[in-house]
């Protein structure tokens, strides 16, 4: 008998459907996000030879910095990809769609924190590099770089430890970092899950609202949110740069725990 909460071949033929429609629904704006770089550099050569500067793409700044302005509208862009569910013909059809609750919800957190981030680093850092292969006025690619800023990075870290018998590695900072853009992700799709309209401006007016009111209770309490801390040696500043770094990585996984449930719990309660 299956289960009404889970079944692995059931989740994968909604996950398969999922993707589908993912790719359907949204494949003119994953183009435009994910090539963003590829269009960087086809305005930025067009450009130059408009103004009489010869063939020259983008340098390898500018191409970063499209990168991460992309991965910020990716990240609002997830008010749209499960938005639909707040219409109520489409909502409708897809609340009939035979698949748990609880698989629709596990199909959708895994797209909007695994899938379509991981499709839109491959897609713009392999067009950078085949970019870069062609064309040798834009400089290393994007790849390239990050490759030598990393092996750069380790040796300096290595230095640190020997000299100072600390014990610091590269992916002590990584847990922060991927679980805070995991919940960034999870945010605005709850507020696409949410509102009806407005949904991007109606998570930035979230964001206000909570900063204030938190700023408010801070201030009430007599909570100073400036610290200063003094170290005497490295060894001391390591102790208390992974205890920063833990209770980051344990408060923004909390807040992305919480985000998956409130998404769970507008899925099971949607109604049209």
């Amino acid at each position: 008998m299956k289960s009404e909460v889970f079944n692995g071949q059931r989740f994968w033929n909604y996950f398969k459907y999922d993707f589908t429609q993912m790719w359907r629904n949204h494949v003119k704006a994953a183009i435009g996000i994910g090539l963003s770089g590829l269009i960087l550099y086809i305005i930025t050569v067009g450009f130059n030879l408009i103004f009489g500067n010869g063939w020259q793409g983008p340098g390898l700044a500018a191409r970063f910095v499209v990168y991460f302005v992309a991965f910020t509208a990716l990240e609002l862009y997830q008010t749209r990809t499960y938005g639909y569910l707040t219409d109520k013909r489409k909502g409708s059809a897809w609340l009939m769609v035979p698949a748990s609750t609880f698989e629709k919800w596990l199909s959708m957190v895994l797209m909007t924190i695994l899938i379509l981030p991981l499709l839109f680093v491959g897609v713009y850092f392999v067009a950078d590099l085949l970019v870069a292969s062609v064309d040798t006025t834009v400089g290393v690619s994007m790849l390239h770089s990050v490759g030598n800023g990393f092996r750069e990075l380790a040796s300096q870290i290595a230095d640190v430890n020997v000299d100072y018998a600390t014990n610091w590695n590269l992916w002590a900072f990584v847990p922060a970092f991927i679980v805070g853009v995991a919940a960034n992700f999870l945010f605005f799709l709850l507020c696409g899950l949410i509102f009806k309209k407005n949904k991007i401006l109606a998570g930035f007016v979230i964001i206000f609202l909570l900063s204030t009111l938190f700023s408010i209770v801070f201030s009430f309490l007599g909570i100073n949110t400036q610290y200063h801390v003094e170290v005497n040696d490295f060894a001391e500043a390591e102790v208390y740069i992974r205890q920063v770094l833990r209770i980051t990585t344990w408060a923004s996984a909390a807040i992305a725990a919480g985000l998956a449930g409130g998404i769970y719990w507008r899925l099971k309660t949607l109604k049209h």
